[in-house]
């Protein structure tokens, strides 16, 4: 068996790998998700491995890059995403020996550290290759008690419209010591707009700030759920007046039965008015990895939002 890095002709291969493996009840594999996620990236081509066999690939391992910025220091990351070991494959060491080899891989390109959000089942074994446990993201939750029929007043989004806007909020780093993610040119167009599994949505004023949401079917009813918020300095008390407004006439005109956001970036100065439920420690599991960072990677002042983290 070789492992060696994975190049563009083995993309047929390696998606039908997804698909045998993972199934696509979650999230359809297809060569296009494929080419936005992992060569799109305004961040950078996503490293992977393959492992080969007899001339059939039976295991591919492959990371996100992402940047994070503290300030005006810069933190290289990869998000560890999609993994496939070929049924006949499995149970024998692939999955944990094609990681372990893309660690090193990319520790020689001066990644700093690895980061991602697993589920149950796969967690114990990422503990066992030096992930630790940062913690599950907080929750805050809001529910609409008067839900009418949908009128989909929202459903369509006009980012053309917000363009400059996008490219101030690309251009200004944020003035923190808190770590997030690094806004280069082309981010937000890639993260929301061109995203090819939902369609994202926006409430602006198209000068000072950015709330990003989307509209997603649950079991319990519609659920607006915000996945990251910009503002520039100019955002002040008539702009949340202004936010928090739109919100709710977007609550109504959508059905929604409830609202939800997760993450750290709103920290003690939330803009949201999302009532009076507690915030809850039940979002998605965050664990690190160190690999050219030599300081403590769970000491660092996270602001995650939600679109950081979003399994796609």
């Amino acid at each position: 068996m070789e492992i060696r890095k994975a190049t563009p002709g083995d993309l047929p291969e390696i998606v039908n790998l997804l698909r045998a493996s993972l199934g696509e009840s979650l999230i359809p594999k297809s060569e296009a998700l494929w080419n936005w996620k992992h060569v799109e990236n305004p961040f950078g081509k996503s490293p992977a491995l393959v492992a080969e066999e007899a001339g059939s690939i039976c295991g591919v391992r492959v990371f996100l890059r992402w940047e994070f910025r503290q300030g005006e220091r810069i933190i290289k990351a990869c998000r560890a995403v999609d993994t496939a070991i070929h049924p006949d494959y499995q149970g024998k060491g692939l999955f944990k020996n094609l990681t372990l080899s893309l660690i090193e891989e990319i520790k020689s390109e001066g990644v700093d550290l690895i980061y991602n959000t697993p589920n149950t089942q796969s967690l114990p074994g990422y503990l066992k290759m030096g992930w630790e446990k940062w913690g599950k993201l907080p929750l805050k939750m809001h529910f609409n008690l008067s839900v009418g029929k949908s009128k989909s007043l929202s459903q369509v989004s006009n980012w053309e419209s917000i363009r400059h806007l996008i490219q101030a909020l690309e251009k200004t780093p944020k003035e923190t010591d808190s770590v997030n993610t690094n806004l280069v040119a082309g981010y937000i167009h890639w993260r929301y707009v061109k995203c090819p599994l939902f369609p994202y949505h926006f409430i602006s004023d198209g000068e000072t700030y950015l709330l990003i949401y989307r509209i997603k079917e649950g079991k319990i009813g519609r659920e607006l759920r915000i996945v990251d918020f910009f503002q520039l300095a100019g955002f002040d008390s008539n702009g949340r007046k202004q936010l928090n407004s739109r919100l709710k006439t977007i609550e109504k005109n959508e059905s929604v039965r409830f609202t939800s956001y997760s993450g750290l970036q709103f920290g003690k100065d939330n803009p949201l008015e999302m009532g009076l439920m507690p915030v809850m420690s039940i979002g998605p599991e965050v664990t690190l990895r160190q690999a050219a960072m030599r300081e403590e990677t769970l000491d660092l002042p996270w602001a995650w939002s939600l679109g950081d983290l979003e399994v796609f």
